[in-house]
């Protein structure tokens, strides 16, 4: 014989052994007495077996009823856990965000907004990986990240993108490069320096190449790369110079390297990417607040760096 009791049977009758009397576990219940004298009635009947032994000033537990109370007692102990974790769980306060991002999003955005997120919500946990957009884009349709935060998708049937920033495309090269005395210039600037480019995967290289064709050139780069932080170090070496997005300066984080701004101005959208047929978890939802509080502070309208002497 398989017996299931209720969490709300199991309670009444552990409030009956510690009170000891009807009366006193009835007003702690909330219920009245016949009410609780029938839940044991039922619960006896249902198990096949007397649980107390009343008499005209208390009720003691019997054999059966020890046992049954010791394993109750673990019963409703794990029944409030796990509801505890779930009521923690729906507040935002647990569970694991993935985040699927740009690298110089990454250095930009994320330091701040995790730093603010994490002491309020301790519980949660976060994970996060770096790619080129397109990548980014599959893993949030293929829901292998909670969120992304790239460039625009080409299809929006399946992803929902909410802009939060507008990143320039800027001029980097060295702080004692002579291209430093001035504050901005042309696209042409690239035919006639070693030009260092994304490859071509990547949906930074098919921006900078639109506005290289729309300046009337065209320019094969003297090395493509895949990571950011090689073409910082191609620049920081004096090997050329590139066209990059202003956010990846937080990222190269090098003393040695600066921008200035290119004429006509060329700019790519970066924003927050999510499933259009998934809801996000409570601790989503909290760190998009947070992303987009952080993401309002980003200072992408700032002017280039004065020239200064190199150490």
């Amino acid at each position: 014989m398989r017996v299931r009791l209720t969490i709300t049977q199991i309670n009444a009758f552990l409030r009956l052994a510690q009170l000891g009397g009807f009366r006193d576990a009835a007003l702690s219940l909330g219920v009245s007495q016949p009410a609780l004298s029938r839940t044991i009635q039922s619960i006896e009947s249902r198990i096949g077996a007397r649980l107390f032994d009343r008499n005209t000033h208390k009720v003691l537990l019997t054999p059966a009823g020890e046992m049954l109370r010791s394993l109750s007692k673990g019963l409703a102990s794990k029944y409030d856990n796990a509801f505890a974790q779930f009521d923690d769980f729906v507040a935002g306060h647990a569970g694991r965000i993935r985040i699927a991002t740009l690298p110089s999003v990454s250095a930009a955005l994320l330091p701040a907004a995790i730093a603010s997120f994490q002491p309020r919500h301790p519980s949660v946990r976060i994970d996060i990986w770096e790619d080129v957009s397109h990548p980014i884009h599959r893993a949030v349709q293929d829901d292998e990240a909670d969120i992304g935060l790239a460039t625009p998708p080409t299809s929006q049937r399946e992803l929902k993108y909410r802009s939060i920033a507008k990143d320039e495309i800027v001029l980097v090269c060295r702080t004692d490069d002579p291209l430093v005395e001035d504050d901005n210039y042309g696209w042409t600037i690239f035919r006639d320096r070693p030009y260092i480019s994304m490859s071509p995967e990547s949906s930074l290289r098919s921006l900078v190449d639109s506005a290289l064709v729309k300046a009337g050139l065209t320019i094969e780069p003297l090395y493509n790369c895949k990571q950011l932080t090689t073409i910082g170090s191609l620049i920081a070496a004096s090997l050329g110079i590139a066209a990059l997005p202003k956010l990846t300066l937080a990222q190269l984080a090098s003393p040695v390297l600066t921008w200035r701004r290119l004429k006509p101005t060329l700019v790519r959208s970066i924003g927050i990417i999510t499933r259009v047929s998934r809801s996000p978890s409570p601790a989503t939802l909290a760190f998009l607040r947070e992303l987009r509080a952080h993401a309002k502070l980003l200072d992408v309208g700032a002017d280039p760096p004065r020239k200064t002497k190199m150490s």
